[in-house]
């Protein structure tokens, strides 16, 4: 797929909302954080109310290809993160499914697995800025 026409970019924006919702339904509790923090990277990814409740409907419907580009992988990854710390709480199933993506996106399993300890390290307190690009840069391409 390349992401340089209009319409593969919305399927992208469109697949990481999916797989948001996906992330904070996993616990089967969809809180009101985990809410406000699906409307605001929908409001980053230039989507509306109406389209992302849509998504919520049927996330399973916009799951796409992996993106060619590592930056654009590591976007995904980056707000699935975000999302499992959103509620102030990581279960497995959230874990499990952050993993998963990671490895379907193609990075190594001990990345993905760091980036899931800083998530949780830092889950009652502010994330440095440098948190997570200190765990990504020695695998960075």
């Amino acid at each position: 797929m390349n992401f340089g026409d209009e319409n593969d970019l919305l399927a992208y924006r469109k697949y990481i909302i999916s797989l948001l919702v996906i992330q904070a339904k996993t616990d089967n509790e969809f809180s009101i954080i985990e809410k406000k923090y699906l409307k605001y990277a929908g409001g980053q990814m230039k989507l509306n109310d109406e389209e992302i409740a849509g998504i919520r409907l049927n996330p399973s419907q916009f799951i796409i290809a992996p993106p060619p580009g590592e930056s654009q992988r590591i976007t995904i990854l980056y707000y699935l993160l975000f999302m499992m710390r959103a509620d102030q709480k990581v279960t497995i199933e959230e874990e499990e499914l952050c993993y998963k993506v990671g490895l379907h996106l193609g990075f190594r399993e001990e990345m993905v697995r760091n980036l899931i300890g800083v998530m949780k390290e830092y889950l009652h307190k502010q994330l440095p800025p440098d948190a997570m690009l200190n765990e990504i840069k020695p695998y960075l391409n």
